[in-house]
């Protein structure tokens, strides 16, 4: 007879989960050894810590679409959990989280309370009749409600016969709620105040993503100009003329103006755009398109037409009712921005002070080498500013990060899970050395674990910017006062990242020549298998929303003035 855990292990499959990350425990410990055992069971990844499995959930999920899972020991266990498990409730990733009960008949109240905050369903389950019910009814919640699914379930009911199943029987997971039709009325009056703009703009959020192309056909009847989110990044190649970037508190400049300038605005499924970039809607026409009332951005309050249900049939039932734009002159001054704007990102990746690498170019060098297919990660702090300036992501390619809770270290469980649910793309993560040093080191252990499995694979890459600070603290402290003059303000432990990493048994590859970071990237690239990357960059290179502190360029170190006139090298 089976017990209990089997037949979890075997109904998750069956869900379509083909991956668990957690961390072993005693009281999960009957659930582990299913996972690890049964040929038909779901693959386990031990992740090193609770909070990087739940990260590796909530990446697999954004990246596949698909039900995320971890497993978790209660206790300090839980408690861990909940930093990954509140970044797939942020970004509304769909995750199923399975926790152990503490003591041998303990009850699990407390786990129960702590995972209730960040769930949209939560449950203990006392006895083992209950567990299928149970398990269908939380992944069914975390698919329908895009969140966070908790399972709290003692060690003796995992352990216990399973009462009158098969291990597969009734573990098809049950289709999501259907999409809401959008109203006729609705769509005719989106279509109308779209279509009478003379300056619109389109922003694409997370709910939108695979609106892309529709968004796309729209931009080209009304004449407008497109920004992403930062979780809608890969929506669109970057080669479209009139797609201005990262509309964000610190994202592109050409969002920013774009969103300043226009009239009518469209936002697709953009839950996840800041409000506080919305314009005013006594001067702006607002047009939402969002799954669900609730999901709006702007809240009840704001004057904006409306459209509700699934986000690409609604925008493509507002298509065939708009009218071609004329005159084009917006989005010849669309299309102007961004090319200033991207002729100024390239050449400010091309200067470098002193011996130093320059970090803009680090990423530029990337987009310009970059595989097909490739999915970027990127971390928290200053790698975020230059994932948002400097890459240029092509049809096909797809990119994660920590969107709304901009959780510090999550690019490197991030790319673990990736590898694993993309074992044919090529991964890169970009990290800075704090975001590292904060739990980053501990999964590449975990990777260190699977050499033997990964080596043979495209590259995995851990592009590490060692700058010795939190840099982005810097600039922001340096901002906040007004004075560029500011020393390094949290500076991080100096380590050679690269000599740990090959202690640790994974090849690894130093550059601090500004000359040589093209050509390393064309060799890392090139190559297979996981790799660490260190690049010793230049922490006085400002981000675009920091280059006017004091209302001047920020003044390098006085070590560094001689070499002020040195040309790129």
């Amino acid at each position: 007879m089976v017990n209990v855990s089997e037949v979890v292990a075997a109904r998750l499959r069956h869900m379509g989960v083909d991956r668990v990350f957690g961390t072993p425990g005693l009281a999960v410990d009957p659930l582990t050894g299913a996972l690890r055992g049964a040929p038909a069971a779901p693959g386990f990844v031990q992740a090193r810590g609770e909070e990087s499995a739940a990260l590796m959930a909530c990446a697999h999920a954004k990246l596949t679409g698909g039900l995320g899972c971890c497993v978790a020991p209660p206790g300090a266990g839980a408690l861990r959990l909940l930093g990954g498990l509140y970044d797939a409730a942020a970004d509304r990733a769909p995750v199923l989280a399975l926790v152990g009960a503490p003591g041998p008949r303990g009850p699990g109240g407390r786990t129960v309370h702590h995972l209730a905050a960040v769930s949209v369903y939560c449950e203990e389950v006392s006895a083992p009749g209950l567990v299928g019910d149970a398990l269908r009814r939380a992944a069914q919640a975390a698919v329908a409600d895009r969140g966070v699914a908790s399972l709290v379930v003692p060690r003796r009911v995992l352990a216990a016969d399973a009462p009158g199943e098969s291990p597969g029987e009734d573990g098809a997971l049950l289709p999501s709620r259907p999409a809401r039709r959008p109203e006729s009325a609705d769509v005719r009056r989106a279509a109308q105040a779209l279509s009478h703009g003379g300056r619109p703009a389109i922003v694409l959020g997370a709910s939108g993503r695979t609106a892309g192309a529709a968004a796309r056909d729209a931009a080209q009847l009304l004449g407008a100009g497109i920004a992403t989110t930062a979780l809608a990044r890969d929506a669109l190649p970057d080669d479209l003329p009139y797609l201005t970037g990262v509309a964000g508190p610190l994202g592109s400049e050409a969002a920013a103006t774009l969103l300043r300038e226009c009239d009518t605005l469209l936002l697709v499924g953009a839950e996840d755009l800041d409000p506080g970039l919305v314009p005013d809607p006594r001067g702006c026409r607002i047009v939402t398109v969002d799954r669900e009332p609730g999901d709006c951005p702007l809240g009840g309050d704001v004057a904006a037409v409306r459209v509700n249900g699934e986000v690409t049939a609604c925008l493509e039932a507002v298509i065939p009712l708009l009218h071609r734009a004329a005159p084009r002159s917006w989005r010849a001054r669309v299309e102007r921005l961004v090319r200033g704007w991207r002729a100024d990102g390239e050449a400010r990746s091309n200067r470098y002070f002193g011996t130093s690498v320059n970090p803009r170019s680090v990423v530029a060098e990337l987009s310009h080498r970059l595989p097909d297919r490739a999915v970027v990660v990127t971390d928290s702090g200053t790698a975020l500013d230059w994932w948002t300036r400097h890459l240029r992501l092509r049809a096909g390619m797809r990119s994660l990060l920590s969107g709304q809770l901009g959780l510090p270290g999550a690019a490197v469980p991030y790319a673990v899970a990736a590898r694993f649910a993309a074992p044919d793309r090529p991964v890169i993560a970009l990290v800075g050395d704090g975001a590292l040093q904060g739990g980053g080191m501990n999964e590449l252990i975990t990777v260190r674990r699977h050499l033997d499995q990964l080596a043979g694979l495209p590259p995995l890459v851990f592009c590490v910017l060692n700058n010795g600070d939190l840099n982005r603290l810097t600039w922001q402290r340096r901002a906040a006062a007004e004075d560029p003059l500011i020393p390094l303000s949290a500076e991080v432990p100096a380590l050679p990242y690269a000599e740990w990493a090959r202690l640790a048994g994974l090849p690894a590859v130093r550059c601090d020549r500004p000359r040589h970071v093209g050509s390393v990237w064309a060799d890392v690239l090139a190559g297979r298998g996981p790799l660490l990357l260190e690049f010793v960059v230049d922490g006085e290179t400002p981000p675009d929303w920091a280059g006017a502190v004091g209302g001047a360029r920020p003044v390098p170190s006085r070590t560094r003035l001689g070499a002020l006139l040195r040309a790129p090298g």
